[in-house]
């Protein structure tokens, strides 16, 4: 009896050790299916974010140099108004921007700075269509006409602040230090940005030569304002999807100041000061320089050829054209990643580009020379030759920006990015 009873108190013993592990091991199991990673899907969350706020900021880049141009049409003088105020504004605060960045919670910085783009963009569009409709050069008038660009150069900082949020900070993360799957990441969020370059631009530049312009202005604002919500909860639900995007920031070692103890340490030791530290400076500066030209299917360009009487649904296609020159490039970027180091890739990119500007703009030098040639085939070739420096640009861009995301240390990475791709 003595043995049975002790068989039978071990069988009990046993039991009561399962019963008691069950719900542990199902505790864990269900913990585990929770902060399962889906990177897969985490990725396309990003793509569609940031898909819904470039479409909406690709749009009005478009149209608000023919809006400034429709304010004024006796001169360029709003459009040059608009982007001298437009590149202060990104240069006097980009490095503020990326303090802010580094020092921010993940999800809510991207979403403060999708706030600050979309909002600032459906106001500066709201005043335009106030000064479309006032007597011109009123003092309503010209008060409607800066706010428009106060709040257009605004947008363009929360822009530059969600770019490098989520393509820059939430990619570089994403793929932990893989640098082929961040070459395919980057030219993924190049395609998207491109694409929209083409094809916003269309959509805008029809609305406002078989609509109206104020038409298109009134879409513009509708679709700024209905996208930030979407926006916003793809960017939690990648959050959500990605264990790596939920973990907290590394935290930087600079001492928080207060006042103007902080606006003077910060000019002096901030991200103007580290990044002429970095190694990585020369690369940076060249790739900005690219971008100080009139050479380019920008504001400036396309207010001119406005002014000089094409129409919006043309400029449209030939902005196109050139998004279709930079997509190619973001489609070969990861296979010359493969093929040669990023170095090389950069080179490569910045030597096409000079070539074809070069090419673009011998008919117009040969014509200050003497020669006679019809107006239309110099602007043709003028403009062929910018679509095809396209595909260099945005080589040496993606060859650049992903030597800056590699070698910038992280706790600095927005301040640096922001300095450099200024």
């Amino acid at each position: 009896m003595s043995t049975n009873e002790s068989e039978v108190q071990a069988l009990l013993q046993r039991t009561s050790r399962t019963n008691s592990e069950q719900p542990a091991a199902l505790e864990f199991q269900n913990n585990d299916f929770h902060t399962e990673d889906h990177p897969l899907y985490a990725k396309l969350a990003l793509y569609a974010s940031h898909a819904l706020s470039t479409w909406g900021q690709r749009m009005w880049e478009f149209a608000v140099g023919l809006i400034m141009l429709e304010l004024y049409p006796s001169s360029l003088v709003l459009v040059s108004t608009f982007g001298l105020a437009d590149g202060l504004a990104k240069v006097l605060s980009g490095s503020f921007v990326g303090g802010y960045i580094d020092k921010t919670a993940r999800l809510k910085a991207a979403c403060v700075m999708y706030i600050l783009q979309n909002s600032a963009v459906a106001l500066s569009a709201v005043t335009a269509l106030v000064g479309l409709n006032l007597e011109p050069k009123s003092s309503a008038f010209w008060a409607a006409a800066f706010f428009t660009i106060g709040f257009g150069s605004a947008s363009s900082v929360g822009a530059q602040g969600s770019a490098l949020s989520v393509e820059k900070e939430w990619s570089t993360t994403l793929c932990y230090g893989d640098s082929a799957a961040m070459a395919k990441l980057n030219s993924g969020m190049r395609a998207i940005d491109l694409t929209c370059l083409l094809l916003s631009p269309i959509a805008a530049g029809f609305l406002m030569t078989y609509t109206s312009i104020s038409t298109a202005i009134l879409v513009i604002t509708a679709w700024n304002l209905a996208a930030w919500a979407p926006e916003c909860y793809l960017l939690l639900c990648a959050h959500r999807l990605s264990s790596v995007l939920r973990q907290p920031k590394q935290s930087s070692s600079k001492q928080e100041q207060t006042g103007f103890t902080s606006l003077l340490l910060f000019l002096r030791e901030g991200g103007w000061a580290i990044y002429f530290k970095q190694s990585m400076w020369p690369a940076a500066l060249a790739l900005g320089l690219l971008y100080l030209t009139v050479l380019s299917l920008g504001l400036l360009m396309t207010a001119y050829l406005k002014w000089q009487g094409m129409t919006e649904a043309v400029l449209s296609v030939y902005r196109g054209a050139g998004a279709v020159s930079g997509l190619l490039a973001t489609v070969a970027f990861p296979t010359f990643h493969r093929v040669a180091d990023l170095k090389s890739t950069g080179l490569m990119g910045v030597w096409w580009q000079a070539t074809a500007l070069i090419l673009a703009v011998a008919p117009v030098w040969l014509t200050q020379l003497g020669a006679r040639l019809p107006e239309s085939t110099t602007s043709n070739i003028l403009l062929t030759g910018l679509v095809a420096s396209r595909f260099g640009l945005w080589l040496f861009d993606l060859s650049v920006s992903q030597m800056l995301q590699e070698w910038i240390p992280a706790d600095d990475i927005g301040e640096q990015l922001t300095c450099a791709l200024l």
